[in-house]
């Protein structure tokens, strides 16, 4: 999909809430959307938030929980345009209250010498004065909004939010929508299944890739994961450890006793998360 004007976004939701027959629907839209339709319509300062609100599931001020709160819910490409020409100090605050995972995308994209600056102020950020955080949201939801429009904005990357969606669906789903994919456009499913990589794809990876998982994996959910994985993998994975890690992992993994699967497929899933989102970050090499 291309970038979408605030208008044809109007309209969208606009006919949803005039077709929806699910009770509850069009009041539980409203709230979450910042009634968006209605300020669309009406033609109120508020259109932009209420646009923005109901297009990323970001929250308007007067809803929000904590501060920045808008920011989470934005992709790490357009935080990067919003905060690379930032002071280091703001840059700084912003990253403190981000998923670590939006922070790390947004680091990595800095220059060297921006980036040990940042992560010096990050670590000794304190107590911030609420004054300051209500004028930094307002300064960059006004530059959101800019780019939300626009003005300099990339388009939006369909692959990469169908490659998330599917991430988060169960199984089932996954596979049928893959399926169709193959049918109707094998190249588009063929890069969709790369990213959508299995816990047993750890196989398939090199050795720094494989090192580069394991060090972001909770030693809880590896040790469930290979309760299940087979010889194969277990080994591969083993061998990429040092020798005392690596013994101590294998008799927690013997110890556990019997596990129930059910257990043993949601610690899979999370070693998947990890590959897969190295994979999406570009740090993953496959063999």
């Amino acid at each position: 999909m291309p970038q979408i004007s605030p208008e044809v976004r109007a309209k969208v939701i606009e006919e949803f809430l005039g077709t929806s027959d699910v009770p509850g629907m069009k009041e539980q839209t409203l709230k979450s959307s910042g009634d968006f339709a209605s300020q669309t319509m009406a033609g109120t300062p508020t259109r932009r938030m209420g646009s923005y609100a109901a297009s990323s599931g970001a929250k308007t001020s007067s809803s929000r929980q904590r501060p920045l709160d808008f920011l989470r819910n934005v992709d790490p490409k357009q935080l990067i345009a919003l905060l690379r020409k930032e002071h280091p100090q703001t840059i700084a605050l912003v990253l403190s209250y981000l998923h670590a995972s939006q922070a790390s995308a947004v680091i990595s994209e800095l220059s060297s010498q921006m980036q040990t600056e940042v992560a010096r102020r990050l670590a000794e950020i304190g107590r911030v004065a609420p004054e300051v955080l209500q004028e930094v949201e307002s300064v960059l939801e006004n530059r959101l909004y800019s780019l939300m429009d626009g003005e300099g904005l990339d388009e939006s990357d369909g692959k990469e939010a169908l490659v998330e969606i599917l991430s988060q669906s169960d199984r089932s789903t996954e596979e049928k929508i893959i399926t169709g994919l193959t049918k109707k456009s094998p190249n588009l499913a063929s890069d969709i299944k790369n990213k959508l990589c299995d816990f047993e794809d750890l196989g398939l990876i090199d050795d720094n890739s494989l090192q580069a998982v394991l060090r972001l994996t909770d030693i809880r959910d590896l040790v469930l994961a290979l309760k299940g994985a087979n010889k194969n993998l277990s080994d591969r994975i083993y061998n990429c450890m040092a020798p005392e890690v690596s013994k101590a992992l294998r008799d927690d993994v013997e110890a556990l006793g019997s596990v129930p699967w059910e257990e043993i497929k949601t610690a899979q899933q999370q070693v998947r998360n990890i590959l897969r989102g190295l994979v999406t970050l570009g740090k993953v090499k496959f063999r």
